[in-house]
């Protein structure tokens, strides 16, 4: 159990005294928001004018209150070792990913790296995720934890502590071939499945066998004073079963690793729908047919025609199951302040670029042993800007442990060094090398742009 202060309004929570009827978890429907009273105050007013604030301010105030609320972590008497509050995480990738590339279900939602993680962590409370350690010669990056990878003999000086998170995400997006979540946490949407719209790159929160057209079935017998009642609090009153219970606790273990990674500086690969998701953390307003457009156009179309419980049943299981989202967030992050940023705003502090920028990368860049004029330097920058988006993304965690590069770059904690690889035993056979802890590329003196591509590639 963790502490009831973190579940409340008053940290951030979405339940409690303070929380407005507009919080994430409560009532969807737009019509029935004006049934509520709804106290006037400095900050409701200060929400209703967030487009008028500059992004920098907003992003700079999120920032401040953000580190206000990092849980103190003294220092070790050797300022190379971590202290002892920094508690230690054994991950075993190389079973992860032998049952990742398995059919066995069971087996990839007990041995992932998501599922060892969150059970590892699952004793903690939110004090410990709010931890922002940062240790000398580990490149500037804040942790929670360290992270022992089983068997492969490598030191967490930040690299794995990044690769922790970003093995995780790349597992709760693996899909079958119907668009189901390997690991029952997230699906793709019936966009995306059904390849028609245009968001079809997204996901929605898993719906693991549930039968969704059943949540909007009510007593006919009910008033429309209590159908409006229930229907405000819907998604905390829904009977819940095994299946529901699953994805709400992995809902909420996601949500912990999205808070520490924000806290953390570190950008998630998180496609989740703008309008159901970002939109209703931030407390931007949003109707159920913008919402059911962005996940299943052919339901929409048919909404349009019959409003039935059919069509908003995967509605309010999405609205349901961003309770629990929310909630793991909250344990990290004071999400009250979040609603002073846009739908648009969240969702690119926690995820980034998802488009890898190289003129962005080469304005960090510093050589050692190369100039920008040397060949293989001009030849390296040309190979890069050739390279599709997935494969920038692939060189991306080769060389720094994440899948997405900052904003910009103020946002980048150390820059990216390029090395001279000057071995001589292999020549323009060896293979370039990188150290993720540091954000560097150990880099041959290759003779052509082709022979670079190939050791690259």
């Amino acid at each position: 159990l963790r502490p009831s202060q973190e579940g409340s309004a008053i940290f951030g929570g979405v339940y409690g005294h303070g929380t407005s009827i507009e919080r994430a978890g409560r009532a969807s429907n737009e019509c029935l928001r004006s049934q509520w009273v709804q106290v006037s105050s400095i900050a409701s007013k200060i929400r209703a004018l967030r487009g008028l604030f500059f992004r920098a301010v907003k992003k700079g105030f999120v920032r401040s209150v953000t580190d206000v609320t990092t849980t103190p972590t003294p220092l070790s008497h050797d300022e190379y070792e971590l202290p002892r509050e920094i508690r230690t995480v054994r991950l075993n990738r190389l079973k992860a990913r032998r049952v990742m590339a398995s059919n066995d279900i069971a087996a990839k939602r007990k041995h992932s790296v998501f599922a060892q993680l969150q059970n590892e962590t699952k004793s903690w409370g939110g004090a410990a995720l709010r931890r922002g350690f940062v240790a000398k010669g580990h490149g500037g990056q804040k942790r929670a934890f360290k992270v022992k990878l089983i068997g492969e003999g490598v030191n967490d000086y930040s690299g794995p502590y990044r690769e922790a998170f970003t093995d995780s995400l790349s597992e709760v997006l693996d899909v079958d071939t119907m668009g189901l979540g390997s690991l029952g946490v997230l699906d793709q949407t019936p966009n995306g499945v059904q390849q028609i719209g245009e968001n079809r790159g997204l996901y929605m929160f898993a719906v693991n066998g549930c039968d969704v057209s059943k949540i909007c079935q009510v007593n006919a017998t009910l008033s429309r004073e209590e159908h409006d009642l229930r229907d405000s609090f819907s998604s905390l009153i829904l009977a819940r079963d095994e299946a529901s219970r699953e994805v709400e606790e992995s809902l909420v273990f996601l949500g912990r690793i999205t808070g520490t990674a924000f806290r953390h500086g570190i950008p998630l690969d998180l496609p989740l729908p703008m309008e159901s998701v970002w939109k209703a953390i931030v407390e931007q307003s949003s109707d159920w047919r913008k919402r059911l457009h962005e996940l299943d156009v052919l339901a929409h179309r048919h909404g349009e025609e019959d409003e039935g419980t059919g069509t908003k049943g995967l509605i309010a299981w999405q609205q349901r199951m961003l309770n629990a989202f929310v909630e793991g967030l909250s344990n990290v992050l004071p999400v009250e302040v979040l609603s002073l940023l846009s739908g648009e705003e969240l969702r690119d502090e926690v995820c980034g670029n998802p488009d890898i920028d190289v003129d962005l990368l080469r304005r960090v860049v510093e050589y050692e042993g190369y100039t920008e004029e040397d060949d293989v330097v001009k030849f390296f920058w040309e190979t890069l800007r050739e390279l599709s988006n997935d494969e920038r993304k692939a060189f991306l965690q080769f060389v720094w442990a994440r899948n997405r590069l900052p904003l910009k770059e103020s946002d980048f904690e150390a820059p990216f060094k390029i090395l001279k690889d000057s071995g001589k035993k292999c020549g323009e056979q060896a293979l370039p090398s990188a150290s993720t802890c540091f954000f560097s590329l150990s880099l041959p003196e290759y003779s052509t742009k082709e022979q670079l591509k190939k050791k690259l590639m």
